[in-house]
């Protein structure tokens, strides 16, 4: 007699329970997860279950990449979201209630900001913004009565790096939470909760996928009680990732120091080549003398991302930066950053991250923003020279960068949004 052929379910068991070994985990995509009986029904609660029940709430590979962020970084639980602003609001959403205030920095990832000053100010919650380099301030700007201090380290475009235990300690003094965007560190050279840190920031997106093709962020804790709140929001708002999406991110897990490293000594390559330039009011590169607070990034990090800014004195005119950033061919115009492809943004005077650096006294036209990938560096310096002979003509070429020629040419450079 011939044996029936197998139903799906039951080859969907076989196969599960196959003998199979690979070097990455396997990808579970679930809306429905079967359970074997009533009591295990009962006994799935989403607050305490080590496996859920829904895929809403996760998949073993999602579950898979939360257990390895959270080693990286030396927390206890880590919560997965759709984007890094959203992991950001999260935060903001499990800790803020009307008339709560948040303390954010005046050199915040802009987006992340505007959502505070915007959207949550609509249910209530009040928003005060401190200088970052100014610790001396932060007992007015930052009052009793903050809910929860942001900080910022490095500042996504300026990159400056706080006091960091200065600031958790006056946070702690007025009874507020803090978190940290621990994006440039990778969560690898930066550890937020041994410096007392409450809640840190991943944009996933970034450094830990390394191929520009996946949006997703995390917030991490070492604290049972903000697990707690964390949960709870995390899971009534819905929030969940694509377990292909974990996937692409734990196999960039695979590569991420490596990776980090190659591009910290490229990027040393490159922003030396801007050191001393006509032209150049300061390179903003967290290990290089010059930069703002490189003490204090030296005290609290252990290693560079390969990304810098470019602060151009105001004698340079916008139309100049404009026509040297459209004359580069290896680094490409775009937003974000951590992928193999180097990536250049500019940022114009009316950008607030300009403003603010002119408010603080500096004499800058515009800010020049650099991703340094995996690319080779002598065809990175190359194109370097190529585009800023271009744009500042015969004044600025390697036969006449000394000659002390005036740097100025037209009118206004695009601005992007404040998106990262």
């Amino acid at each position: 007699m011939t044996e029936p052929a197998a139903t799906i379910p039951e080859l969907n068991e076989r196969l599960t329970h196959a003998r199979f070994r690979s070097a990455m985990p396997p990808i579970h995509r679930a809306s429905t997860v079967y359970l074997e009986n009533v009591d295990e029904l009962a006994a799935r609660d989403w607050r305490t279950a080590a496996v859920s029940a829904y895929g809403r709430d996760g998949t073993p590979t999602t579950q898979e990449l939360e257990n390895a962020l959270a080693e990286l970084e030396g927390a206890r639980h880590v919560h997965l979201t759709p984007s890094g602003l959203a992991a950001f609001s999260l935060a903001c959403l499990a800790f803020l209630k009307a008339g709560a205030r948040i303390a954010l920095p005046s050199n915040m990832y802009g987006t992340g900001s505007q959502s505070v000053v915007t959207l949550m100010a609509r249910f209530g919650v009040q928003t005060c913004i401190y200088e970052p380099t100014l610790p001396s301030s932060w007992a007015q700007t930052i009052p009793d009565g903050t809910t929860l201090v942001w900080i910022e380290a490095p500042g996504s475009i300026t990159m400056e790096v706080p006091d960091i235990e200065a600031l958790v300690r006056h946070a702690r003094s007025i009874g507020a939470l803090t978190g940290i965007d621990n994006t440039y560190s990778a969560g690898i050279h930066l550890r937020p909760f041994d410096l007392g840190i409450d809640v840190s920031l991943q944009a996933l997106t970034k450094l830990q996928s390394g191929g520009s093709d996946v949006v997703m962020g995390s917030l991490s804790t070492a604290d049972d009680a903000i697990h707690a709140r964390l949960l709870e929001a995390h899971h009534f708002l819905g929030l969940c990732v694509s377990p292909d999406d974990a996937y692409l991110i734990l196999r960039g897990l695979q590569t991420l120091k490596v990776r980090y490293e190659h591009s910290s000594r490229s990027a040393q390559r490159v922003a030396d080549w801007f050191h001393g330039r006509k032209g150049v009011h300061q390179v903003m590169y967290p290990p290089m003398a010059e930069s703002p607070s490189s003490d204090l990034w030296r005290a609290y990090f252990t290693a560079a991302a390969g990304l810098f800014s470019v602060a151009l004195h105001d004698s340079v005119e916008a139309e100049t930066t404009k026509i040297f950033v459209n004359g580069l061919k290896q680094f490409r115009i775009g937003y974000s950053w951590g992928g193999t492809s180097s990536i250049v943004m500019p940022y114009s005077a009316n950008h607030p991250s300009v403003q603010r650096l002119r408010r603080l006294g500096a004499p800058v036209s515009s800010i020049v923003r650099f991703w340094v990938g995996l690319d080779d560096v002598p065809l990175l310096l190359d194109d370097l020279w190529q585009a800023w002979d271009a744009a500042f003509a015969t004044c600025m070429s390697p036969s006449t960068a000394s000659s002390g020629a005036d740097c100025q040419s037209g009118s206004a450079i695009g601005t992007p949004s404040t998106r990262a």
